[in-house]
């Protein structure tokens, strides 16, 4: 692998590990821009070596992560993705733009996460209860370990970073099939009681 260091291959395979994926916004990021920079350059030899060990890396783009073989989401995978998907769409309603959650600092604390509505439904769903701000600080903090977000302890504020995008564009699809399936379902019931 030429001139890269075993310490440094060894430090990229065990933050792939720990959940982290890499992005092009890594070559922002002070230490993370070289490790970007090795992954992305030998990504064949990385991704044939962790299959050897049982791990599928893949690329999304940029982005570049280590793919789950078991599909079943853990409780804290269902809570990222759906509060990834509820910030979007509670800033959108803003009146305020996509790209916007990837460039500006957002005070996620500002917006009505449990308002009426499938917002405090999903939230529920997903083991965070209305008023439960350290739990959803917590999660914002551990997304920001695994490279999703950018976050500020003291200001309360995050940047998401690329890898973020892609669960809330599956996310937005999931919630177009549940509300298609449920749009669905009413007009059989609506069929069935004429």
């Amino acid at each position: 692998m030429g001139d890269d260091t075993p310490e440094e291959t060894a430090r990229i395979i065990q933050i792939l590990l720990r959940g982290y994926q890499f992005s092009d916004a890594d070559l922002f990021k002070p230490g993370y821009d070289r490790w970007y920079n090795i992954l992305d350059r030998h990504f064949d030899w990385f991704r044939e070596h962790l299959s050897l060990s049982g791990f599928s890396l893949r690329r999304d783009h940029s982005v570049i992560f280590l793919e789950k073989e078991n599909k079943l989401l853990s409780q804290e995978e269902k809570q990222i993705v759906v509060v990834l998907f509820l910030l979007t769409d509670l800033w959108l309603e803003k009146g305020k733009s996509f790209g916007d959650l990837f460039q500006l600092s957002v005070s996620w604390t500002e917006l009505d996460w449990f308002r009426d509505g499938y917002g405090r439904e999903y939230l529920g769903q997903v083991g965070i209860e209305m008023g439960d701000d350290g739990e959803m600080e917590q999660l914002f903090r551990r997304l920001s370990n695994k490279g999703f977000l950018e976050y500020s302890t003291a200001s309360r504020t995050l940047t998401l970073r690329r890898p973020a995008e892609r669960l809330i564009n599956m996310a937005r699809r999931l919630h177009r099939q549940i509300q298609a399936a449920g749009v669905d379902a009413r007009k059989e019931e609506a069929r069935n009681h004429e």
